[in-house]
């Protein structure tokens, strides 16, 4: 299925984007995302926070983590929430 977007627009511009609002710049950010319109923010965020793919799936990723199954999302996010815990 393809999708239609205005030239210039991609997830990956709208983090970038977000990033510049003040407040943000120093944020870690966590993203998640499943198919190829994520990979542009993957590319955005290399280096920087948890870019994480879900899903298995043909070809290579910009992402720097990666779960198996949307399945495993609730588990990590829960485990992340208790380490951002016990360090608060």
């Amino acid at each position: 299925m393809e999708e239609i977007l205005p030239q210039g627009v991609s997830k990956g511009v709208a983090i970038q984007d977000i990033l510049l609002f003040p407040g943000f710049s120093e944020l870690f950010p966590v993203y998640l995302g499943d198919d190829v319109t994520d990979e542009s923010a993957f590319q955005v965020l290399q280096g920087r926070g948890l870019p994480t793919k879900v899903g298995v799936g043909p070809g290579a990723t910009a992402a720097t983590y990666s779960l198996a199954q949307p399945a495993q999302v609730r588990q990590f996010l829960s485990l992340l929430a208790v380490h951002l815990e016990v360090r608060a």
